[in-house]
């Protein structure tokens, strides 16, 4: 068995942390009741919890360094969170997890554990970020609706989990569905809630449309062609 490196440890730990930050602001979320309703808080906690796997994932088994922005990403959103709702025993958890993460997270030794490089058949940042905002859907309507959600909050969340899972698989519809789908299952969250909500969201539904329009995130959902076949090996003259 390989000994574990410096920077695989410093990996390991850091998603640790993740985790224990995720807990944390789950159960702070689910014990107050002052600033987010009780649907909203359960969307945004299920937000976290998707991000924060998916960032580890990315971490120790990708080792990619999109994954090292991302997990960062999560942290400063568990912080603002904790901050806006006030202070619990979790709450403060979640903080200190949340800390220590982002400071193990810009240590020079998992610069280390990371690829230089990406792989040659990786997608692009358009490509990533856009199938990850189709994932931010899900906490975003809860930011945007903190008094409750509705029905169209539900059925943007869930549109957003659909197609950021389709387009993640290549799903040749998804892109096609974002570009002119996504806007108009957007518009009953949009008249739902309040105009402060109802301008981010509208915000975070444009700049995916428009990520949707690039030829680098049309390109990871393309058809790939097939390889040729080998040219038979003739037989050497006797």
């Amino acid at each position: 068995m390989a000994a574990v490196t410096a920077p695989e440890r410093v990996a390991r730990t850091a998603a640790a942390l993740s985790v224990v930050a995720m807990v944390g602001v789950a159960v702070h979320l689910g014990a107050e009741d002052d600033v987010f309703a009780p649907s909203a808080a359960v969307v945004i906690a299920l937000g976290a919890v998707m991000f924060t796997l998916v960032a580890i994932a990315g971490l120790l088994l990708g080792r990619g360094r999109w994954s090292r922005v991302l997990a960062a990403l999560v942290a400063l959103f568990e912080l603002a969170l904790v901050g806006v709702t006030g202070f619990t025993v979790w709450g403060v958890v979640a903080v200190v997890a949340a800390l220590a993460g982002l400071g193990l997270l810009v240590a020079a030794p998992l610069g280390d554990w990371l690829r230089p490089r990406p792989a040659i058949d990786a997608p692009g940042p358009r490509a990533v970020a856009l199938a990850l905002g189709l994932l931010a859907l899900v906490p975003a309507v809860g930011v945007a609706a903190p008094h409750g959600l509705v029905a169209g909050h539900g059925l943007l969340g869930s549109a957003g989990v659909l197609l950021g899972w389709a387009y993640s698989q290549a799903q040749p519809w998804a892109i096609w569905a974002v570009r002119f789908g996504l806007s108009l299952v957007a518009v009953p969250a949009l008249l739902s809630e309040p105009w402060q909500g109802a301008v981010g969201l509208a915000a975070l539904v444009g700049c995916l449309v428009a990520l949707a329009w690039t030829a680098e995130a049309y390109a990871a959902s393309a058809p790939k062609p097939a390889p040729l076949p080998a040219p038979p090996r003739r037989r050497p003259a006797p």
